[in-house]
């Protein structure tokens, strides 16, 4: 089902498979908006029935809804939430030929005002589902993920297939296919049909769980120093040398003339 949310004349089209999401600011929230409480909005998807359910008021076409009590939300309604923000359900004619993909097309607002900090090595972090926050270092020159035991990275997730997707690394260059699995691998909202080169800040999506990815940061080449800095040169040397001869052949010369006055 296709959507549009919007929040300081930001409109941001995504898609939500068929089941119930939450929707709030809670680390177990499926589509996490900080600026929301936890879990405070329940979307059961059912075909192109969808029914909404709020811990606090909201709205509907600016009609109040109690807490707790279902709503049926029909295309073209829009679901008022805190904080000017809105979810506006799209009618069929208007979702056509918008390159909208799943909810992974949220990931400017779960990652916006991320403060994290540069690693040297790459790594997934997780922005939705029960570890939400968690960081992995992609190490290995292969990185298995799924919800078996099996594999080198495990999410929790029961959309997730044991054996889900594969991260290929080749020096600074990494890549991600799927396995086959059922549910498939989305990276930006996009379904992968073979395999895809990831950059930094992408999105991938496994079931109902995002990860985004972070490049490994470059350490800057190191430059040889500047002829200022460097060590002096041989004829330098050899000049230095050549002026301290000078200086202790004429001290001598000194101490033999003063030896023979005094004598």
């Amino acid at each position: 089902m296709h959507f549009e949310f919007a929040h300081l004349g930001t409109i941001t089209p995504f898609e939500l498979s068929e089941g119930q999401h939450l929707l709030g600011g809670g680390s177990d929230d499926h589509v996490r908006l900080e600026a929301l409480p936890p879990g405070f909005l329940t979307l059961r998807i059912e075909g192109p029935r969808l029914t909404v359910e709020a811990a606090q008021t909201f709205t509907v076409n600016d009609v109040k809804v109690p807490p707790r009590v279902p709503r049926l939300v029909l295309p073209g309604e829009v679901v008022g939430l805190p904080e000017e923000m809105s979810l506006k359900v799209l009618q069929a004619a208007q979702a056509e030929g918008r390159s909208v993909g799943t909810r992974a097309m949220l990931k400017h607002l779960l990652t916006e005002g991320a403060d994290e900090l540069p690693s040297r090595a790459a790594t997934l972090t997780w922005l939705t589902g029960l570890d939400v926050g968690r960081t992995f270092p992609l190490a290995e020159a292969r990185t298995d993920i799924g919800r078996g035991t099996h594999v080198d990275l495990r999410v929790r997730d029961r959309a997730v297939s044991r054996s889900h997707a594969r991260i290929l690394r080749e020096g600074s260059t990494f890549t991600l296919m799927d396995l086959d699995s059922p549910n498939g691998v989305f990276l930006n909202g996009r379904r992968l049909r073979s395999t895809a080169a990831l950059a930094d800040g992408d999105v991938i999506e496994l079931g109902q769980t995002l990860l985004r990815f972070q490049a490994p940061v470059e350490e800057p080449a190191r430059s040889d120093p500047p002829p200022s800095l460097a060590e002096p040169a041989p004829e330098k040397s050899r000049s230095v040398g050549w002026f301290i001869g000078l200086g202790v052949t004429m001290a001598l010369v000194g101490v033999l003339v003063l030896y023979s006055l005094l004598s």
